[in-house]
């Protein structure tokens, strides 16, 4: 690929005799040819001029396939979308699915069918931010989770729900590449990161910038054609959601302040599923076969939905808890949630003067629903994994306990044989329960074990039974301002209607008055 030089190895042999001559050869260099040339003549009793001259008719032949090779090259590593239009009679039977009511439970059974089991309120979670990527309100979420909890299934499941032409896999992100994309493959595309332990400091910096600005820029260096080194800005421009998925329970604060953070599910009951559903998998035949009916299906569905701008006007009515952190990227995500929601029903959502989508009251309240479990890890100090086993370990000292004071001291291999879990698991949640005061060590020595209790008793139920009443209360107060104000739009339509009358008989009485007179 040195353009300086075209280096070759040449087999030059004589078809009557079998005889061979091998040499490598620069056909830039003039001095080598014409000895090659005179060689190939002495050995082979040949002219040399002609010789030469079909050697400088190779070297053209030579150039023009090596400059087809570099945009062959240059060509396979852009990344390429195969659009794939949705035929018209298709297109109808997914305007008709969009059209019917429950479209938000509907898609949530496709879902479930394309091969996610159980995880009903996280599903629905990542199908909504994942079908951002081809709108205007694009969100990120971050999936947190224990090794081996199905995180990355779940997430390549809900990318396989998306047209493949705009979905990217990654693995791991280099610290340099995402300032080297240059032919907009970051545009409109749903990314999918694999394990976010694969982004080293530098690409995670790139990585938020491209998620907040939607733009990255670099200064670097070049040399011109007369070798004078120059600066210049290189900038990258993107749009896309992403999904990615973490083991860390905590990360950078400004990478999780940007994303919608939600947990995987780890109970006995969750896990039942997936072992019910693998098992069925393997016994049907059909089974495979209804998942990429359904995939197709909902590929089909976001190739339908178009970029349509949303207006709120409830969006000051439901106001999320102020016991929230990082409550204002937190809020807007609400609001982007809300609109995205909104789009998902276009079919079904009124436009104003404008032709933009009206949201609906409806809207709000499944967006309150779908993301109520990731308002609480906001809410929580602890994380999905860790809440989950602190939860755990509290309804086991509970029973053990009969007193109920929740005094009782335990040790570290109890919880471990208890929760049948591994020993560094274990000892990494109770390091985080201990780091954060939930508990605190009563005895014990390092050679024997420490011994534990319980120093801090939350009531997360109760917590969630409190905001839960209060977004309630909201959207039951902008339901009946829509009711009021529709029974008002009524009224004021009747009692203009009545002025009218009344305007028109006193008109009828003047003009009658004033000819009576006459």
């Amino acid at each position: 690929m040195d353009l300086g030089s075209l280096l070759i190895t040449l087999l030059a042999e004589e078809l009557a005799t079998g005889r061979k001559e091998r040499i490598k050869i620069d056909l830039y260099e003039r001095e080598h040819v014409r000895i090659f040339s005179e060689q190939l003549a002495e050995h082979f009793c040949q002219d040399i001029e002609q010789i030469q001259s079909e050697l400088t008719l190779f070297t053209n032949e030579l150039e023009l396939y090596r400059e087809n090779q570099i945009l062959q090259v240059s060509y396979d590593n852009q990344i390429k979308r195969n659009y794939q239009p949705v035929p018209p009679s298709k297109e109808e039977q997914i305007i008709k699915f969009f059209k019917k009511p429950d479209l938000i439970n509907r898609l949530d059974q496709l879902i479930g069918q394309a091969g996610v089991a159980g995880e009903e309120n996280t599903r629905k979670l990542l199908f909504v931010i994942a079908s951002t990527y081809k709108t205007n309100y694009n969100l990120h979420c971050l999936v947190q989770g224990v090794s081996g909890s199905g995180k990355s299934h779940l997430i390549n499941t809900i990318g396989q729900c998306m047209p493949p032409e705009d979905v990217l896999s990654i693995t791991r992100i280099t610290s340099k590449s995402l300032y080297h994309y240059t032919h907009g493959e970051l545009i409109n595309k749903l990314l999918l990161i694999q394990d976010f332990d694969g982004l080293d400091d530098e690409a995670q910096y790139a990585f938020r910038e491209l998620q907040s600005s939607e733009c990255v820029s670099s200064s670097t260096t070049y040399k011109d054609k007369t070798g004078n080194i120059s600066s210049i800005i290189r900038t990258v421009k993107s749009h896309f959601a992403s999904l990615i998925v973490t083991t860390k329970s905590e990360i950078y604060y400004d990478n999780m302040s940007r994303c919608i953070v939600t947990g995987i599910n780890e109970d006995t009951d969750q896990t039942k599923k997936i072992i019910d559903y693998q098992n069925r998998k393997m016994s049907d035949s059909d089974f495979e076969t209804n998942e990429n009916n359904a995939k197709e299906f909902l590929q089909c569905c976001i190739r339908c939905l178009k970029n349509v701008e949303v207006i709120n006007p409830f969006a000051d009515k439901v106001k999320l808890p102020s016991e929230v952190k990082m409550s204002r990227r937190l809020n807007y995500h609400f609001q982007q949630f809300v609109k995205q929601i909104t789009i998902l029903h276009q079919y079904q959502r009124k436009r104003d003067s404008l032709d933009r989508l009206i949201t609906a009251p409806d809207d709000i309240k499944i967006a309150c629903d779908i993301l109520f479990d990731s308002i609480m890890l906001k809410v929580d100090d602890l994380d999905s994994s860790l809440r989950q086993f602190f939860e755990k370990l509290k309804e086991y000292l509970r029973q053990i306990d009969t007193n109920g004071h929740m005094d009782y001291e335990f040790t570290q291999r109890e919880i471990r044989l208890a929760f049948n879990q591994s020993r560094s698991a274990c000892n990494n949640n109770l390091f985080e329960l201990l780091r954060l005061e939930y508990i605190g060590r009563s005895g014990g020595h390092p050679n024997r074990g420490f011994k534990y209790k319980i120093i801090y008793r939350d009531d997360l139920e109760k917590l969630k039974l409190k905001i839960k009443q209060r977004l309630n209360d909201q959207l039951d107060f902008t339901q009946s301002l829509v009711a009021s104000g529709c029974h008002l739009q009524k009224g004021n339509q009747k009692s203009r209607v009545t002025k009218e009358k009344t305007l028109v008989a006193t008109d009828s009485e003047n003009a009658h008055y004033k000819g009576g007179k006459k």
